[in-house]
């Protein structure tokens, strides 16, 4: 046997050996790994893999195209729960938005609420703009079909009565991607929707003079009054460098969710060994840094909550 195959027998032992370790090896759908939502997964990942009382459960963090993406492979049976902005996690439920045609993914089930995440527009420092609003006539990158940023800016764009026709360019290059389009004048505007600090905006902030912009009061104030998963949200300044004010904008919520027919006590168990750690949790990534009970709960949960969910929270006083 060559010293490769003994490797690769060595690899599917340790492998096999940990499959049977486990009792239920669940998939956690995210999204691009230069995003905030991979990080995430793998973060939950590994808070349950090193929770003693909670070790037959076992998770792998996906990559996906984002949140739309995410919700289509929950219902398709793909993987077992899914990051998901609170805006598709709306729209998905509901039937509304970009899911109108396929109607209501009524199975949809609310696991619990991580993060907020900030509308994120970053512009070439000698663009001739002030706020989001005056963006119209410039170049634009919408990010992918599919992705949370596509679907968050729809409907801003909807709001502010903008077509792609509108703009002088639309481009739907990945986050990676983004930075490097920015800095090299292949576009003149670059979106995310983030928790912050983000790494992307860090990278196109140090490798070029960028600036984020603002939304207007108006239209911040018109969004979050018509759309309930939307709510004001503040960008402090000096996280980014070249940005030393705070930028206001609109922002939704990274939330957790799954399919109903995920099993009660798998549920039970992955909400248990979160919030049984949550100081751990807290300290595995800066965009969990400020994660409390009563907002992973209550906050953005469009969805009924998952019944294993729900008894966690009920043993714990936190809900009815």
């Amino acid at each position: 046997m060559t010293r490769f195959s003994l490797y690769l027998l060595t690899a599917a032992l340790a492998i096999n050996a940990n499959l049977a370790h486990s009792n239920e090896y669940l998939f956690v759908g995210t999204g691009n790994v230069s995003g905030v939502y991979y990080p995430t997964g793998n973060a939950l990942c590994r808070l349950l893999e090193q929770s003693n009382e909670h070790r037959k459960l076992s998770c792998t963090a996906e990559s996906s195209g984002g949140s739309s993406d995410n919700i289509e492979a929950l219902k398709a049976g793909d993987i077992d729960l899914a990051i998901v902005q609170s805006d598709v996690h709306w729209q998905a439920y509901q039937g509304a938005g970009e899911f109108t045609e396929q109607g209501a993914y009524s199975e949809l089930r609310s696991l619990l609420s991580l993060y907020s995440e900030a509308l994120t527009v970053l512009v070439n420092a000698d663009l001739n703009v002030s706020q989001i609003d005056e963006l119209k006539g410039h170049a634009l990158n919408l990010g992918p079909v599919g992705s949370g940023q596509y679907s968050t800016m729809q409907v801003v764009m909807q709001q502010l009565n903008w077509q792609e026709s509108d703009f002088s360019k639309i481009t739907n290059l990945k986050p990676d991607e983004q930075s490097r389009a920015l800095c090299g004048k292949k576009t003149d505007a670059i979106i995310y929707v983030v928790g912050h600090p983000n790494t992307s905006i860090t990278r196109a902030t140090t490798m070029c003079e960028s600036n984020l912009l603002s939304l207007s009061k108006k239209t911040i104030m018109a969004l979050a009054e018509k759309y309930e998963y939307f709510s004001p949200v503040t960008i402090k300044g000096g996280t980014y460098h070249g940005n030393p004010n705070d930028v206001s904008s609109i922002g939704v919520s990274a939330t957790l969710v799954a399919d109903k027919q995920l099993s009660e006590q798998t549920v039970y168990n992955f909400v248990a060994a979160i919030f049984e750690n949550l100081n751990t949790l807290r300290s595995l990534h800066p965009a969990l840094s400020e994660l409390n009970v009563e907002q992973m709960i209550n906050t953005n949960l469009s969805a009924p909550l998952h019944p294993g969910a729900l008894r966690y929270y009920r043993e714990q006083g936190w809900v009815n």
